[in-house]
């Protein structure tokens, strides 16, 4: 038996041996080494569509580091911004391209936008490197000029959306529905929103021949204007109303004025942000039950700021926010948090992902003063008193070998063998 092994491996070695030399000519001589930053981009599609350069797996082993940066648009689809950034040969040399979809494309037709405008990036590299001379430059003729069309729109966008999930067994059944409609109307200068949105869910359970049923149930009606006066101040006033039987809320509506700062213009936002903001809400609230505070209906009046960071670089990202809010009759009753998420590229091949979140909470104002029963509080159907919440998530990851990620292999799917189901003798 040991034989056998001894010679399946020999064979397998033998195998790679011959198909590793084989594998060598992928490597393009005198081609820039380029690493795309992108989680979302479908690579294969890339690498076969832009063959010419080669691929790297590290952004340390790149001549030219391509950093995708988005952002959604008003009318549901994607701005998508590629930082070029120049390095060993092209040291210094950088560029900006950008490129919009909309929500109706298809996937293809997204991934055929984002290979033509990498390859628009890419012209100024190429013709710089020594393979130059395989580079084509080609021109479409435009077609005649046409008449200026308008947007028999206005830009406003309008969504509508219907979701239902159920599971069940014998003894245990859950049901949730969900609709929604909205409208936005989105300009460099302007944004309008509208949407109103109800929800339902029902939990059953039979125990000891009892059958237990758990409903609720929640709408909401929102609507808000947010205008820029300058390139780095803007201002919004936010309306809504609002009923849910977990947060113990027969009615409450509000009226919010706010205004914000950026730090950094506006136009860096898909790279750079730092926003500090502060609203003022007037707050109406009925309550389904008496509160803890034995309030059936109350006024209130509050405060909120919040300071928000975002980066995007070489080194990976940064989004960190800090955020506080307080009823003005009494200051003792507030909240306040932090929510911050970074990815780090340590060294080469090695990439360290952080995320975590805290909220001390002492404006829960809304409690039934009844408490929950066994039931509410195990299936969640009642909001909890708490006096903080935190979330938190650590992760490395690690990859060595080869820096070159030239070559595209779909057979039996992207992992090495595929999923097959096991079945057990």
């Amino acid at each position: 038996m040991s034989s056998k092994v001894v010679s399946l491996f020999l064979l397998f070695l033998f195998a790679s041996i011959s198909f590793s030399q084989q594998d060598q000519s992928l490597i393009k001589e005198g081609a820039p080494n380029i690493f795309i930053d992108c989680s979302y981009c479908d690579l294969n599609y890339i690498k076969e569509q832009i063959p010419i350069v080669n691929y790297v797996r590290d952004r340390k082993e790149a001549d030219i580091h391509i950093l995708f940066s988005y952002q959604t648009t008003g009318s549901g689809g994607t701005e998508t911004s590629l930082f070029y950034i120049g390095q060993r040969m092209f040291a210094g040399l950088n560029d900006t391209v950008k490129f919009s979809t909309i929500q109706s494309e298809s996937k293809d037709e997204q991934r055929a936008k984002l290979v033509k405008t990498i390859k628009l990036g890419l012209a100024r590299y190429i013709g710089k490197s020594k393979i130059a001379d395989q580079m084509t430059i080609s021109y479409t003729k435009p077609q005649a000029k046409t008449e200026t069309q308008n947007d028999d729109w206005d830009f406003w966008l309008f969504r509508t959306s219907l979701n239902t999930y159920f599971y069940g067994q014998e003894s245990t059944g859950y049901l949730y529905l969900n609709g929604s409609i909205s409208a936005s109307r989105v300009t460099e200068e302007l944004k309008l929103s509208f949407s109103l949105s109800n929800s339902y869910s029902e939990n059953s359970y039979s125990y000891n021949n009892n059958d237990f049923i758990s409903l609720s149930r929640s709408t909401s009606l929102n609507a808000s204007i947010i205008k820029s006066f300058t390139d780095k101040w803007s201002w919004g006033f936010w309306t809504g109303a609002y009923k849910s039987t977990y947060s113990n809320i027969d009615l409450s509506y509000n009226i919010s004025p706010g205004i914000e700062y950026n730090f950094f213009p506006y136009s860096e936002s898909n790279r750079r942000q730092l926003r500090a903001g502060y609203k003022i809400s007037y707050i109406q609230n009925k309550y389904i039950k008496e509160t803890v505070y034995f309030k059936t209906e109350e006024t209130l009046w509050s405060q909120t700021a919040n300071l928000t960071l975002s980066l995007i670089e070489q080194w990976g990202s940064l989004s960190f926010s800090l955020y506080g809010a307080n009823f003005l009759y009494d200051f003792n009753k507030y909240g306040i948090g932090v929510d911050s998420q970074c990815s780090l590229n340590l060294v080469k091949g090695l990439s360290l992902n952080l995320y975590g979140s805290y909220s001390k909470i002492r404006n829960q104002i809304t409690l039934p003063r009844a408490g929950a029963t066994l039931e509410e509080v195990l299936l969640q159907r009642t909001q909890l008193e708490t006096g903080y919440y935190f979330y938190g998530s650590i992760g490395f990851s690690y990859s060595f070998g080869s820096i070159y990620n030239n070559i595209v292999n779909p057979r039996f799917g992207n992992s090495a063998g595929g999923y097959w189901p096991t079945v057990s003798n």
